[in-house]
């Protein structure tokens, strides 16, 4: 009788083992997991809003940003989620098409010379400031990337780039969580615009442990350009972006156009209206570069990059903060 007891409360406690591991333990994990995402996008949050301090309050020319890379475990039962926090610099091989560069050429000057790979920024201004002529700055953006490979809770992968910060998941699900300083205006039928043209640079870093990382923003340079046109004349501003994550900045600058108000002009649609309007032209291909509303959102081959243009047209004022930022990962990091 009492070895048939000791088999009975053995097996009761296997039933219940079972039970814990098939059912509870999935659910605490799920729970430490969307924790550990929640978390993350805190810390991105908090990163932006620092660089956002830095350039444009003038606010401390350091600033650390804690980042937790692992979620919580099971003792015993199971490991810690380790996620892994990438900084990339300067990514465009070959550079970018300039005077005296192989293949340069007028109607190239500003781009990409691989734009399949190459994560940039782009901002040109027909009238610079005081009345100037072409303004037009372009550099390789650089990018803090966090991915998290979640088991029981969904994968996740933050990306930090040209002030904005973006959150995608498996199978091409993308939205900007925090938009960059994009602001469009119209008062008394004037129209303006603020923008920002952020670098990241520095080394190439990568973490992967358990805890927390600190990663340090040292303000490097930052210079505000504004722009009226000259003599209360009109001018046109593009904005150009090469980016691994298409379908977030499409929405975003599709929505951000819908709430402005501006016509959208294209060649099929007649003359360019007199007052301020918009589209999504590449100035070198001329095609447009935001899918057709209501069409599916296409991702990029892997590694690749797809190159989104927005036109302003008959501008009054505008205004571009210009700024760049060194990253550096870990405790002493300069």
């Amino acid at each position: 009788m009492a070895v048939v007891g000791t088999l009975l409360a053995l097996l009761v406690f296997f039933a219940l083992f079972g039970i814990f591991i098939t059912q509870y333990l999935p659910l605490w994990m799920i729970d430490n997991e969307s924790q550990l995402t929640s978390q993350a996008e805190s810390s991105f949050a908090q990163f932006k809003s620092s660089v956002d301090q830095q350039y444009v309050l003038g606010g401390p020319a350091s600033y650390g940003t804690a980042f937790t890379i692992s979620s919580q475990g099971i003792p015993l039962l199971a490991q810690p989620t380790q996620a892994t926090l990438v900084f990339l610099p300067t990514t465009c091989p070959g550079g970018f098409y300039a005077p005296g560069v192989a293949g340069a050429k007028a109607g190239n000057y500003g781009q990409p010379v691989v734009p399949g790979y190459c994560i940039f920024e782009n901002v040109t201004l027909t009238t610079g400031p005081g009345g100037s002529g072409l303004y037009s700055q372009h550099l390789a953006s650089g990018v803090l990337q966090m991915v998290l490979p979640n088991r029981y809770y969904t994968p996740q992968t933050f990306y930090f780039e040209d002030d904005a910060v973006l959150q995608g998941q498996a199978g091409g699900y993308q939205i900007m969580d925090f938009p960059p300083p994009l602001n469009l205006t119209t008062v008394a039928g004037n129209t303006s615009i603020t923008s920002s043209l952020l670098q990241l640079y520095g080394n190439a870093s990568t973490v992967l442990g358990q805890g927390s990382q600190q990663v340090f923003s040292h303000l490097r340079y930052a210079q505000v350009v504004a722009s009226n046109g000259h003599n209360g004349r009109t001018f046109n501003y593009t904005f150009e972006i090469g980016t691994q994550y298409p379908c977030a900045w499409g929405h975003y600058l599709g929505a951000q156009m819908n709430l402005s108000g501006l016509p959208l002009w294209t060649k099929a649609s007649g003359s360019r209206p007199l007052t301020a309007y918009y589209n999504f032209t590449n100035p070198i291909g001329g095609a447009s570069t935001l899918p057709v509303p209501g069409s599916a959102c296409t991702n990029p081959a892997a590694g690749g990059t797809t190159v989104i243009a927005l036109n302003i047209g008959n501008l009054n004022y505008a205004t571009v903060f210009y700024a760049g930022v060194q990253v550096s990962l870990g405790i002493g990091g300069t």
